[in-house]
């Protein structure tokens, strides 16, 4: 009785592995695409910015200075900052006024998450690594999916999600604003749209609604930038009267999602102020997909127009335009043989008309008018109210009072060409994978490619590695005793800067670090919110009527003559002038 029981259940159990290889097996062939695509982006990161960067309470890396900086001390004051509603403001960067996380490029959704376990996480801990390799890894998913959609390809979808990893529109900004490496947010936006015809009205709602609050939890030039892939599609529909009230529901879900995630991390609570200098300063120039701003070693920088011309950058590669030019010259040996066979019928006698030879074996793609549409929404943001090419501005667009405003707040216009240098990729690597006459060559000629890009930008690649990779040790330029003295003074929790410090970023970053360490307030920090800064300038006047014994005066050594107030006694420590109540 026994043995037959234990034989039934041995037979049971083999039947349940059996069940579970077959669903694993099936889970792998669905979805073997994508997970090869994330796999490649996350080996391509630690390639380039190493695994230490991946340890959480590694920060040194984060503390050098630059917009890094500003990431990680904007998470440090909103992690020690108490629980407010909205639940993204914050007081300690900007004692006593607050301010949002969203405006320190904290990656907002991070944050608020994080913040919810900070009674548990190490006194050093930082989620940026983190955050970097899952923004490649999606990279490379997507810009795998999106090929495998049109060519039906797991080689060729896994070797050219490479193609969308490596883009230097990727690199150069992930580098420098970790919050803006969500890219993979735009490659989404793509592939929600080309899938749209198997969703119903509440899928539609529903993925466009995350991707809506994905995008205003990361950083906020992604809600128009996916907000204008969802519009090309809509207006595309509606032009042939198909799927409208699929996307209407999108659309709707999609501005809700994301106004409301704006609204609940506090991205409302101030008034925001256009940044008018940078608009005609930032945009996209007309040489920019042949421009490589130093991201090829073979071809030539060319000439730019404005001072932060590299928002503009729209160069996809060496191994982008190679690709592009295979297919181009595979399709135009196909034209050339079609146009010699009608041309040979006809000299034969058949009934064949002699346009027949020029006909273009292209298909009516029902993509093609959003692609389209996309591309003219993303030119004319991009470009700016100023146009240029090279050095020359070739004209001025007018355009109404409240126009200008809107464009105004995009400031860094340029950077609404990223979905059109995308397009790019994924056209150059479907249209050479359609064109060539051998299956296999389009998968080699990508591996060939691909290579030859990592190589043309290797000295880009190389110095991110010797950055990034490097086991940096962080030492605070505020070397002098008496900051250790004043750090263990538990009455002092407040640091005021009276002397204009913005514009000296990495002295703000210093002292900001500081104060964040030990526990103890700013009154002023670097953000992209103009009005903070204008609020806090006010609020100096009051700070310094009423001299408090908690708080440091930071003066800068060329603002000797303003330390006269007989309260204070002033203290010089590593070139600034500290005030001190007695």
């Amino acid at each position: 009785m026994a043995k037959a029981k234990i034989k039934s259940e041995r037979k049971e159990n083999k039947k349940v592995q059996g069940i579970n290889r077959g669903k694993a097996a099936a889970f792998w062939k669905d979805n073997q695409v994508w997970i090869l695509g994330a796999f490649v982006g996350i080996v391509t990161f630690i390639c380039i910015y190493g695994v230490q960067v991946l340890n959480v309470t590694y920060i040194d890396w984060l503390l050098g200075g630059g917009n890094l900086t500003q990431n990680y001390l904007g998470w440090c004051f909103y992690r020690d900052s108490p629980w407010t509603f909205p639940v993204g403001l914050m007081d300690r960067m900007t004692y006593p006024n607050e301010v949002s996380v969203i405006y320190t490029d904290s990656i907002p959704l991070a944050a608020v998450f994080f913040k919810l376990f900070r009674g548990i996480l190490p006194d050093r801990f930082q989620y940026f690594g983190l955050w970097g390799a899952m923004c490649f890894g999606a990279q490379g998913a997507f810009g795998a999916l999106l090929i495998h959609h049109y060519v039906r390809k797991r080689a060729e979808a896994v070797v050219g999600s490479l193609l969308f990893v490596i883009t230097p529109v990727m690199l150069a900004q992930v580098t420098v604003n970790l919050a803006l490496g969500a890219q993979w947010l735009i490659l989404c936006s793509f592939y929600l749209g080309i899938q749209r015809k198997e969703m119903t009205e509440g899928r539609s709602a529903g993925r466009w609604g995350l991707l809506g609050a994905l995008a205003a939890g990361s950083q906020l030039y992604f809600i128009p930038l996916c907000g204008l892939v969802l519009v090309s599609f809509l207006l595309s529909d509606a032009l042939r009267r198909k799927r409208v009230r699929q996307d209407l529901a999108g659309l709707l879900a999609y501005l809700a999602a994301s106004v409301g995630t704006v609204a609940l991390l506090g991205g409302f609570s101030h008034t925001h102020i256009p940044d008018m200098p940078s608009l005609e300063q930032a945009g996209f120039n007309l040489n920019g997909l042949l421009n490589p701003q130093g991201w090829s070693q073979v071809l030539p920088s060319l000439e730019t127009c404005g001072s932060k011309a590299e928002e503009g950058l729209a160069f996809p590669g060496t191994g982008v335009l190679l690709t592009l030019a295979s297919g181009g010259l595979a399709w135009l040996i196909h034209f050339c043989l079609r146009l010699r066979a009608g041309y040979i019928r006809k000299t034969e006698g058949e009934k064949t008309s002699f346009l027949r030879g020029f006909r273009l074996d292209w298909k009516k793609k029902e993509n093609g008018t959003a692609w389209l549409i996309l591309i003219l929404f993303c030119l004319a943001v991009a470009v700016s109210p100023r146009v240029a090419c090279g050095s020359e501005v070739v004209m001025r667009i007018g355009v109404p009072d409240w126009l200008l405003g809107l464009w105004q707040r995009v400031s860094c216009c340029g950077r609404f060409i990223w979905p059109v240098v995308y397009l790019i990729i994924l056209g150059s690597v479907v249209w050479m994978e359609k064109e060539m006459p051998w299956e296999a060559m389009a998968a080699v000629l990508l591996v060939v490619f691909s290579m030859l890009q990592v190589a043309d930008g290797k000295w880009q690649l190389m110095q991110r590695k010797v950055q990034f990779s490097t086991d940096y040790e962080y030492i605070s330029r505020l070397s002098d005793d008496v900051w250790k003295k004043w750090a263990q003074n538990p009455q002092i929790d407040h640091v005021v800067f009276v002397s204009y410090m913005v514009d000296d970023r990495e002295l703000v970053y210093e002292l900001s670090a500081y104060a964040a360490e030990n526990g103890m307030t700013v009154n002023d920090f670097v953000t992209s919110c103009p009005t903070i800064r204008t609020e806090a300038s006010e609020d100096l006047l009051e700070a310094l009527t009423e001299v408090r014994g908690d708080t440091l005066y930071i003066y800068k050594s060329s603002d000797r003559s303003y330390c006269i107030d007989p309260r204070m006694e002033y203290v010089e420590a590593d070139g600034l002038i500290v005030g001190v109540a007695y």
